[in-house]
């Protein structure tokens, strides 16, 4: 089984469980000890040290989903300023 942080392999644990650690809030699945111990416990820490609440959903999607709407408002801005550019050569655009 992979880790779902880091990619390695994850683990056999002392008394022989090999399915790894929770990932959340990192990422949803399943982790090995290292990402465990320096990337999930410390964030879970830093969750209840700030007192919020722990997210039900992984940061790690969080971010793919804004990276996906960040290139889509990218994207739609270029092609906006392109009609834009057309018009003023045709002309067409008044300036107040």
């Amino acid at each position: 089984m992979k880790c779902s942080i880091c990619t390695s392999e994850i683990d056999v644990q002392a008394n022989g469980y090999k399915e790894g650690h929770n990932a959340l809030p990192i990422s949803n699945g399943r982790c090995c000890t290292k990402c465990n111990d320096t990337e999930v416990v410390p964030m879970r820490m830093a969750f209840i040290h700030m007192g919020r609440p722990m997210p039900t959903t992984a940061i790690k999607d969080i971010l793919a989903e804004q990276r996906k709407a960040r290139a889509l408002a990218d994207v739609s801005l270029k092609n906006i300023t392109r009609e834009v550019n057309l018009i003023k050569k045709k002309g067409k655009l008044r300036r107040r």
